[in-house]
């Protein structure tokens, strides 16, 4: 997968954002009175993992991308901030992703940014590793937001186009994020368009030129 196939899918909601899904009340709720109640047994909630309010912002992502590649949606929901927490599911988005055992990442130190100490950037890459032995790194810069709970990621900057500026995916505002999902899709059809004619013309050679081969 192509470094900018995975941003669009991160800003679509197919890796790191997904549409969260839920059964309805009414379908749940309907039984046949000629049949048995069933007793629903109860699920035990996932617990997401304990990380400490003094965690530094670099160690916030090492356990959010670990939650990713292990498939831990309870704790990569928790290292969001409130404001992202809040807003995802307004746009019927929510982080819930597959697990990846076989990629692996790398965090670099935080940078806090000194005119504004509650924010914090964390550079990662993260290497996808594919069944045919073939592997595909690309990097991530985390925007983090300090809390009462401690470092919160807020959102993700990543290039979505190749050759053209990382853009930031603001989790606090999904509307802003899906916008620049529409415009960097629209852009890679535009991309996409020339080379596919190209693939289908059959070039044909003059008939003057036929005539002088068959000479």
């Amino acid at each position: 997968m192509r470094p900018w196939i995975i941003g669009i899918a991160l800003a679509a909601g197919t890796l790191l954002i997904g549409c969260s899904g839920k059964s309805g009340a009414a379908a749940a709720g309907s039984s046949n009175p000629q049949q048995p109640a069933v007793t629903a047994v109860a699920t035990p909630v996932p617990q997401p993992v304990s990380v400490p309010a003094n965690a530094s912002p670099d160690q916030v992502v090492t356990v959010f991308l670990n939650a990713l590649r292990s498939g831990d949606s309870a704790t990569t929901e928790s290292l969001l901030t409130a404001k992202a927490r809040e807003e995802l599911p307004k746009h019927q988005l929510s982080v819930d992703v597959q697990s990846s055992p076989n990629s692996s990442y790398q965090v670099q130190p935080a940078e806090v940014l000194p005119q504004n100490p509650s924010i914090a950037h964390v550079r990662s890459v993260w290497t996808e590793k594919f069944a045919d032995g073939n592997s595909e790194p690309y990097e991530i810069i985390w925007g983090l937001r300090y809390q009462q709970e401690g470092w919160r990621l807020a959102g993700m900057a990543m290039q979505l186009i190749p050759g053209q500026n990382p853009q930031y995916l603001d989790f606090e505002n999904p509307a802003d994020m899906l916008k620049k999902k529409d415009e960097a899709m629209a852009q890679l059809q535009a991309l996409q368009a020339p080379a596919a004619e190209t693939a289908q013309q059959i070039p044909t050679a003059p008939a003057a030129q036929n005539q002088a081969v068959e000479r």
